[in-house]
């Protein structure tokens, strides 16, 4: 397989993760990043229109591997925030979610215990 097949259905994963999380999103410029065996892009949305009140946006790392049996494990990242400050239930940081079966699912809410994500606690 080349490169290219990895990533090939990610117009299809963006689309239908707009969807699912009842926000449209988009690919920020320059995120995307392919690999032989994986690949990964940040998206970024905002629920609703943009107006002087509360402000939903959420940053979202979708990623993808390769597996054994060459086909693709496909699951994204999702960070909420609220006014621009990072929101999640307690003790945990992101939404994981995981498309199976041709459709996205909830996988749980997920800690970052290694800190990887410390740097994203507000957006700017």
């Amino acid at each position: 397989m080349k490169d290219v097949d990895l990533w090939s259905e990610h117009v299809e994963w963006l689309k239908s993760l707009s969807l699912f999380l009842g926000c449209p999103l988009r690919i920020v410029q320059g995120s995307e990043t392919i690999e032989v065996d994986a690949a990964s892009a940040t998206l970024e949305g905002m629920v609703g229109t943009p107006h002087p009140g509360l402000t939903i946006e959420l940053v979202v790392k979708l990623l993808v591997t390769r597996k054994d049996d060459c086909g693709v494990a496909v699951w994204a990242l999702v960070f909420f925030f609220i006014d621009k400050r990072r929101v999640a239930e307690q003790g945990k940081c992101c939404l994981a979610v995981e498309w199976r079966e041709g459709q996205w699912s909830r996988r749980g809410w997920e800690s970052d215990a290694d800190g990887e994500w410390a740097g994203l606690e507000t957006l700017e």
